[in-house]
């Protein structure tokens, strides 16, 4: 009997703490997945202000810097001071578009989010990982 009361306990405790464990995901969290939404938003927009840029000059720019200057892109300065946004080239097109948040994005420096540009495949902050 009294093994049977510590088997319950030990099994309720493990519930217990699994249901803990998962109520500190935001999945559905309509903040988080805003957030995520908009970023994903700025990153298509390089990604397409660094194929028109290609497409006019026969080269790819130098950086964001090269975009924001030359008119072909402009980011609200709200993400650009929570998130840090690069891209990638190779063989005459785009092939990622990568952002990392700073300290100043609610959810905390580090986060990412990825897109791989030739298969359209987003992953990262409020895809497929959340805080």
């Amino acid at each position: 009997m009294k093994v049977t009361r510590l088997i319950v306990m030990l099994c309720g405790a493990g519930l217990l703490l699994t249901l803990l464990g998962c109520a500190g995901t935001r999945k559905n969290d309509p903040n988080v997945l805003a957030r995520s939404q908009r970023v994903q938003a700025a990153m298509s927009d390089i990604a397409s202000a660094v194929d028109r840029y290609q497409d006019e000059h026969g080269y790819f720019p130098k950086g964001m810097a090269t975009l924001r200057e030359t008119g072909y892109l402009s980011i609200m300065p709200d993400l650009t001071r929570e998130w840090n946004f690069d891209y990638r080239t190779d063989g005459g097109q785009v092939m990622m578009v990568e952002a990392v948040s700073t300290g100043l994005m609610p959810d905390g420096e580090g986060r990412r989010i990825q897109f791989r540009v030739p298969d359209d495949h987003w992953t990262g902050y409020g895809i497929d990982d959340w805080p």
